[in-house]
């Protein structure tokens, strides 16, 4: 899906000369007026506009197609006839019936996009694994291709991969959660929780990670690097960056950057977080103190915003 609109980015760059404003807006956060108002109007810093909403929940979710307010607003959208504007909607799937995709239809295109087949899958897994100096024999290969799991999840144990095992060839072994519910897979459970500052799914997760006996220092740097992705988040943000541009920058995919803009976590709190991370990371590889509580403290000072 993501290769899809980055083809039609392109192909709207090859027409003008230049790529148009990208503005991704938050599905969940995002108000029909809002929307409205971004489609009201050509950018002054671009010959084009593109809005982007991947996956609301009033398209995917809703049988009659959406709400009266987002049928509203597309409606208002479509009459304007503006060329240099244009809406795109990602779903997983087809949207049922309604006033949102009659307008979509009347208006637009219903675009779908096929999946990856089995051999494209398996390129895509070692291609991604390569790129961080990672090589996987095939039986893990096709472990990880015959998973079930969508790819934003596969690229997550990627990463965890490339953290765990740069230089080496993976093996079934070496994989985390492919095979259980995705509810277990605890390291990225610990720092999501933690971006949300929620301290019990925090807390049930690191108990989790302990019990399995997943290495304190790989826990503390899953956690560091999350909180620096964050840090590099905020500044962007700070700076009035949009989150295509962010995304772009970080080398970091669309999901990832929608995730760091929602954390409850505030600047003040990020860089005492950062201090207390100093602190237990030097307490485990220089001192005899309890590595779990070391961490539980820390996880709930983080969530309290006390760190």
């Amino acid at each position: 899906m993501e290769q899809r609109f980055n083809e039609i980015i392109q192909s709207l760059k090859q027409s003008d000369g230049a790529l148009p404003e990208v503005i991704n807006l938050d599905s969940a956060e995002t108000k029909s007026s809002e929307l409205d108002q971004y489609l009201a109007e050509v950018s002054l810093f671009a010959h084009r506009r593109v809005v982007v909403i991947r996956h609301p929940v009033w398209l995917e979710k809703s049988k009659k197609g959406g709400s009266k307010e987002w049928e509203a607003a597309l409606q208002a959208f479509s009459q304007r006839r503006l060329s240099q504007l244009h809406l795109i909607l990602t779903a997983v799937k087809p949207p049922g019936s309604g006033g949102v995709l009659e307008v979509i239809k009347k208006y637009g295109k219903v675009l779908e996009v096929p999946g990856l087949n089995p051999r494209q899958m398996l390129e895509w897994i070692t291609e991604e694994l390569g790129k961080s100096g990672v090589k996987i024999d095939r039986e893990a290969l096709n472990l990880l291709a015959k998973s079930g799991r969508d790819m934003n999840y596969l690229a997550r144990e990627f990463e965890r991969l490339a953290l765990c095992h740069r230089g080496q060839t993976v093996t079934p072994g070496d994989l985390t959660g492919i095979e259980s519910d995705l509810a277990d897979f605890n390291v990225f459970r610990l720092t999501d929780a933690l971006l949300r500052k929620n301290t019990r799914e925090a807390l049930k997760a690191l108990a989790s990670l302990m019990q399995k006996g997943e290495p304190v220092t790989l826990i503390v740097h899953m956690i560091a690097r999350e909180l620096v992705l964050l840090g590099k988040v905020q500044a962007l943000a700070a700076r009035g960056e949009s989150p295509s541009t962010m995304a772009r920058l970080l080398g970091k995919q669309p999901f990832r950057i929608d995730k760091m803009r929602g954390s409850a976590i505030k600047t003040g709190e990020l860089l005492r977080a950062f201090a207390q991370l100093a602190e237990v990371d030097y307490a485990v590889k220089n001192t005899t103190q309890d590595h779990r509580l070391l961490l539980e403290v820390m996880v709930v000072q983080i969530c309290d915003g006390t760190a």
